[in-house]
């Protein structure tokens, strides 16, 4: 049975359902439960990424919460981190595409405008 918390979420096999490519409505609760709870980090990939392209913290909640989750990448891929693909609008219409994964914790791993 899928976790309701994302603090009781200990792996990948935990925050996603890595029997399919289909986004499974429990998989986004925990994200935006995460999300809700301030549990969302922004790993240094993510982060430089965000910097690069003048993303702000609150543009990413925005886009975690209000974009749409549009794929979720499951094969164990070297160049391709696990986790669900949101996008979405920000300020000045602009979109912008968000990965959340899980590793010690829900994280984004890239961010970057469309």
């Amino acid at each position: 049975m899928p976790l309701d918390d994302p603090r009781k979420v200990r792996s990948l096999e935990d925050a996603f359902d890595l029997t399919t490519p289909d986004i499974q409505l429990w998989e986004l609760h925990l994200i935006w439960r995460a999300v809700a709870e301030g549990l969302v980090r922004l790993d240094e990939h993510g982060d430089r990424a965000a910097s690069d392209e003048s993303i702000t913290s609150s543009d990413i909640s925005r886009v975690l919460v209000r974009g749409t989750p549009r794929s979720k990448d499951i094969g164990r891929h070297a160049h391709r981190r696990i986790g669900i693909n949101f996008e979405g609008k920000v300020a000045g219409g602009r979109m912008m595409r968000v990965k959340v994964s899980w590793f010690a914790g829900y994280v984004i791993v890239t961010v970057h405008a469309l």
